[in-house]
């Protein structure tokens, strides 16, 4: 399973590496994404999910007012 944000679809991006002398290497510009639980409270449990830092703010500042979701960090 590949690690994508469920809120903002963050991925790793995928891009080169040039180097002073102008020589192109391949490399991966990876997402700030981590794996958080969420719990929410009308169903009782707690559910793992990939979310990036960015998608974490969204959710605290839209979500966790009005839909009562909760998160827990490790």
């Amino acid at each position: 399973m590949s690690k994508v944000c469920k809120v903002t679809r963050k991925k790793n991006l995928f891009g080169k590496k040039i180097s002073h002398s102008n020589k192109k290497s391949r490399r991966i510009f990876k997402a700030n994404i981590f794996r958080k639980r969420l719990f929410i409270l009308n169903k009782n449990k707690w559910i793992p999910s990939f979310i990036s830092n960015k998608g974490l703010k969204t959710l605290k500042k839209n979500f966790f007012k009005y839909k009562n979701i909760s998160s827990y960090e490790k």
